[in-house]
C-alpha cells in the first residue's frame, strides 16, 4: 500500500474514532426514529429530481457540442457513478465511468471528457455564487469568527479556482508558483480547460442555461439538507446550512483523508457545536444524507451488474478509457 493512501486511511480512522467517542448513541437513535418510510421515499424522490437536473445540465453541454444523448442514458450513467463513488475515494471513479458512457454514445472521447468537465465546472461556478450569497448570513447569523474565517477561506478557494480556470492572465501569473510546488501539470491542464471553456462560452444560451440549472441545483441541495434536518428535529436554519455546506464541500476536497471520510463528519460536528447544537445532531444529519445517497445509488449498482462488459472493465481497475 502506498504511504500516501495509508496516511489518508489513518487520518480518516482517527477522525471517525474521535467523532464516535463523543456521541450519545441513545439520543441519536431516538432522533433517527423520526424518519418515517413516507419521508424517506419523499427524500429519495427529491434527490432524484436533483440528479435529473444535473443530467439536464449535462445534456445541454452535450447538445452545445452537437450531440443529443438520451436523458435515460445520462441518468443511468449518473446512478452508476454514484454507486462507484461509494467504493472509490473521491468522485473520479464515477466521472471516469460517465466519460466512458458518453464516449460509447458519441464515439468522441474529447467531447465526452469536455462534457463531464464543463458539467462539473458550471456546478463549481454556481457553488461559488451560492457561497458569496452566504456572506451576509455568515456575519449576521452565525457570528463566530472561526466559522467566518473558514467560510471566507472556502469562498476564496471557490472563487479563486473559478478565476484561475477562466483567466489566462491569472494562470500565466500562477504558473511559476505552480511549477515551484511541482504542480506544473495542473497549469498545463488548466490551459487546456480554458480553451474548452472558451469554445463552450460562445454558445451563450447553453452557458446561461447550464449555470442557471447549477444555481437551482446547489440551492436544492441546501433545501434538501434543511428538510432532512427539520425532520430529524434539528433546529438549524436554511441560512446556516447555506454557510456550512460550502465549507464542508471545499475542505473535504483536500487530499488529506480517504474520500473525505471522517473529515466530513468531524467538520459537521465542529460547525454544529459552534452554533449550540450537539455532536449527535451533526453526525445524524451527515450520516442520514450519506445513507440516503447510498440507497439512491442502488439502481446504479443493478445497472452495472446487468451490464457484463462494463462490470468486467470496472473489476479490472476502472481502465475505461481503453
Amino acid at each position: 500500500m502506498k504511504p500516501l493512501i495509508l496516511l489518508k486511511i489513518t487520518v480518516s480512522v482517527i477522525l471517525l474514532i474521535f467523532v464516535f467517542t463523543h456521541i450519545d448513541f441513545t439520543q441519536a437513535w431516538q432522533q433517527l426514529h423520526t424518519l418515517s418510510l413516507p419521508f424517506v421515499l419523499f427524500a429519495l424522490l427529491f434527490y432524484t429530481v436533483l440528479q435529473w437536473l444535473s443530467c439536464w445540465r449535462w445534456q445541454i453541454v452535450l447538445r452545445s457540442q452537437g450531440y443529443n444523448v438520451p436523458m435515460g442514458q445520462l441518468m443511468s450513467s449518473y446512478f452508476v457513478g454514484m454507486w462507484l463513488n461509494i467504493f472509490l475515494p473521491g468522485s473520479l471513479g464515477g466521472d471516469v465511468y460517465r466519460v466512458y458512457q458518453v464516449n460509447q454514445a458519441t464515439q468522441d472521447s474529447e467531447a465526452a471528457l469536455v462534457s463531464v468537465f464543463l458539467e462539473r465546472f458550471t456546478g463549481l461556478a454556481a457553488l461559488s455564487a451560492i457561497a458569496v450569497m452566504g456572506l451576509a448570513p455568515a456575519f449576521q447569523l452565525v457570528g463566530r469568527w472561526d466559522i467566518i474565517a473558514l467560510f471566507l477561506g472556502a469562498v476564496g478557494a471557490l472563487v479563486g479556482a473559478v478565476l484561475l480556470i477562466m483567466s489566462p492572465q491569472l494562470l500565466r501569473w500562477a504558473a511559476p508558483w505552480l511549477r515551484r510546488f511541482r504542480l506544473a501539470a495542473i497549469a498545463v491542464r488548466f490551459a487546456k480547460i480554458q480553451h474548452l471553456l472558451w469554445q463552450f462560452s460562445k454558445d451563450r444560451p447553453a452557458l446561461a442555461s447550464s449555470i442557471g440549472l447549477s444555481l437551482i441545483l446547489q440551492l436544492g441541495i441546501v433545501v434538501y439538507h434543511t428538510i432532512i434536518a427539520h425532520q430529524l428535529g434539528i433546529s438549524i436554519s436554511f441560512l446556516a446550512l447555506l454557510v456550512f455546506i460550502p465549507i464542508v464541500v471545499v475542505i473535504t476536497l483536500l487530499p488529506i483523508s480517504l474520500g473525505g471520510l471522517g473529515l466530513k463528519e468531524g467538520l459537521w460536528v465542529y460547525l454544529f457545536s459552534r452554533v449550540g447544537l450537539g455532536a449527535e445532531e451533526a453526525l445524524l444529519l451527515s450520516l442520514t444524507v450519506t445513507v440516503l445517497g447510498w440507497l439512491l445509488s442502488i439502481p446504479g449498482g443493478i445497472i452495472l451488474l446487468l451490464n457484463t462488459s462494463d462490470w468486467q472493465r470496472i473489476s479490472k481497475g476502472l481502465n475505461l478509457g481503453k
